[in-house]
């Protein structure tokens, strides 16, 4: 059965659409740039798979907060949810072919950029662009750094996948 309230009784939709859409407006755009990093570096996880991870992370918890206005809910629930869900695709990222396990730093960032969505629901801004200029860093000075010293380690055929994109 429906509940027994209606939320644009109390809130316009106006409201809600200047609550919600500078909040995914924002994670779309940290989103797309971690996105840019790993599709640049042939990553399966790319553009799309990470802007949508970073937006739809933030619109959870965006409503949460619009929906713990009017009632008994518990935001802290959301977020675990959103946890749990990340988990989820996160390990269908991960592959484990004869000896080697593959796709543990894609489903690491997916986490990563769901994490940052979250912060951007609550409308945390600067420390989510701080964080993502950071971890963007991060990925590409490990990335040179793997290569220049660990050639040895160089993905073979069996990394990549049809489309192109490795695993890792």
């Amino acid at each position: 059965m429906a509940p027994d309230f209606d939320f644009t009784s109390r809130i316009s939709e106006i409201d809600i659409l200047i609550f919600l859409v500078p909040r995914v407006g924002v994670a779309l755009i940290v989103g797309t740039l971690v996105g840019l990093e790993r599709e640049y570096r042939g990553k399966l996880a790319g553009i799309k798979t990470n802007a949508l991870i970073c937006a739809a992370s933030a619109l959870f918890t965006a409503l949460s907060l619009i929906i713990s206005e009017y009632g008994s809910s518990d935001i802290t629930r959301i977020i675990a949810q959103i946890v749990s869900g990340i988990g989820f695709i996160g390990a269908g990222a991960i592959f484990k072919s004869s000896s080697k396990v593959q796709g543990l730093t894609t489903a690491a960032v997916i986490w990563t950029v769901s994490a940052l969505g979250i912060l951007v629901g609550y409308g945390i801004f600067l420390p989510t662009i701080m964080i993502t200029i950071g971890l963007i860093g991060f990925l590409s000075v490990v990335a040179y750094f793997e290569k220049k010293f660990f050639k040895n380690r160089s993905h073979s055929s069996d990394s990549s996948s049809s489309s192109g994109g490795t695993m890792d």
